[in-house]
């Protein structure tokens, strides 16, 4: 008669090593072999083989403690972006009037606020970037009570790229003149809110993301906001040489000028774009961004061309949206489940050199608080609390960051899945900037590592 032996895969056995259940397994074997069999048993519990847990996208997500970045009663505004520099610092930015980035030289634990010196006055800061060799960027532009902004009664009459080479002491502005592309200012508008990120590819290519819309006039010349929609930039039509809704912009000489732009899907009207950029595919993107449209602008064949492309019930939408792009940015398509909730924008996106991808945005329909949706394998998988994940960004686990109503929320990471965000956060009619220590917990997965 052979004995039979329970051996419970990921629960308590073998000298306490396995302490999480995921299967069990009932084998029989001669009771002579057995010593042998839980020595590989052993081996393996500590070793690589995907069976073993790698693929489990099953974690926990635990909060360390918070910090307060910047106090109650300092920022009106909170559409923020967040980088860290190569030399560890951590560089913050939330559209301070006037401009100034706080940062942090201890991994996130204390920060400090140093002003911006720009050649231009009255600036807001839209975006914080950094390139491999420490060079600081900065997308700006003129406040919105300002000329060249009014008496015109219009708003985004500029946009600026400056860069430091020296921990942002001092700033240099690039001399393209971003007002030219087409269809140019005064026909269109910047329209910019403060999540604005620069991602860079391995040969040195440098990208950010900018918002074209058509001003008034301009749009009701050329078709704007009319059924009919016309390509390539639908519901802003213009001519056919313009460019609209969000647009990739290049630069190949370390961020000095800037040009080669490109549409970002403007079928969807994406505002307030995100990037990043996988660290192991330079020419593999996600974009984290606003979707707007109104189903008037459509005709009843395009708005259902546009749900069968979305799979999406309804031809209008205000969410937020993840794209993809698999060729360095020049097209991008809606990823698989793509589509938050309704009110699910005021995204942001980080991709880190582990391959962990947070998105974060707001919660969506009348629910403001700020969620993460997380993925461990570059965006493939999206963590759901199943051992296989689901392909679906909108359908993983809303992890709340922050319970209460916030704007933006960026992310870095510390280390090894430990990760800082911060969060603007409501204080009566302004806000103050916290920050949100977390990390990471694989249960399913120690085990397997060796």
């Amino acid at each position: 008669m052979y004995p039979t032996i329970r051996i419970i895969v990921g629960e308590i056995i073998i000298g306490d090593i396995l302490n999480q259940r995921r299967e069990e397994i009932q084998m029989t074997w001669n009771s002579k072999w057995v010593p042998i069999l839980i020595t590989s048993i052993w081996c393996l519990s500590w070793g690589t083989d995907p069976l073993l847990g790698i693929d489990d996208h099953r974690v926990v997500l635990k909060f360390d403690k918070k910090t307060t970045i910047v106090p109650a009663g300092t920022p009106t505004r909170g559409m923020m972006s967040m980088v860290r520099h190569p030399d560890g610092t951590i560089y913050l930015n939330f559209q301070s009037a006037p401009p100034k980035l706080y940062k942090s030289s201890d991994n996130a634990e204390t920060w400090t606020g140093a002003a911006v010196g720009l050649a231009q006055p009255h600036q807001v800061v839209q975006g914080v970037g950094v390139n491999h060799k420490g060079r600081l960027f900065l997308v700006h532009q003129t406040a919105g009570d300002q000329p060249p902004n009014v008496p015109k009664k219009l708003y985004g009459q500029d946009l600026f790229v400056s860069y430091s080479d020296d921990n942002g002491q001092t700033w240099k502005t690039s001399p393209t003149d971003l007002g030219r592309i087409p269809p140019s200012i005064p026909n269109m508008q910047f329209h910019e809110d403060g999540i604005r990120t620069f991602i860079e590819q391995p040969d040195g290519t440098l990208m950010f993301t900018t918002t074209l819309v058509p001003t008034p006039d301009y749009a009701k010349q050329h078709g704007a906001y009319r059924q009919p929609y016309k390509r390539p930039n639908y519901q802003f039509a213009g001519r056919p040489g313009d460019f609209f809704s969000d647009i990739v912009l290049r630069s190949d000489d370390g961020g000095e000028t800037w040009g080669d732009p490109t549409r970002v899907y403007p079928q969807l009207s994406p505002h307030e774009s995100a990037l990043a950029i996988d660290p192991n595919d330079g020419n593999h993107l996600l974009l984290m961004t606003r979707i707007q449209t109104a189903e008037k602008w459509y005709t009843e064949a395009q708005q259902k061309e546009l749900m069968r492309e979305t799979e999406n019930p309804r031809p209008h939408y205000k969410n937020g949206a993840l794209f993809e792009s698999s060729d360095g940015g020049r097209t991008f398509a809606l990823a698989k489940g793509g589509m938050t909730d309704w009110y699910g924008h005021r995204g942001t996106i980080y991709w880190s050199r582990s391959n962990v991808v947070v998105v974060t945005h707001s919660a969506g329909g009348r629910d403001s608080r700020k969620v993460a949706r997380i993925s461990l394998d570059g965006g493939k998988t999206w963590v759901n609390d199943t051992k296989t994940g689901s392909p679906f960004m909108n359908q993983s686990t809303k992890f709340v960051v922050d319970p209460d109503t916030s704007f933006s929320c960026p992310t870095v990471e510390r280390s090894k899945d430990h990760f800082f965000s911060a969060i603007w956060h409501y204080v009566g009619s302004g806000g103050e900037i916290l920050g949100v220590f977390w990390h990471l917990e694989r249960p399913y997965q120690e085990w397997a590592q060796p």
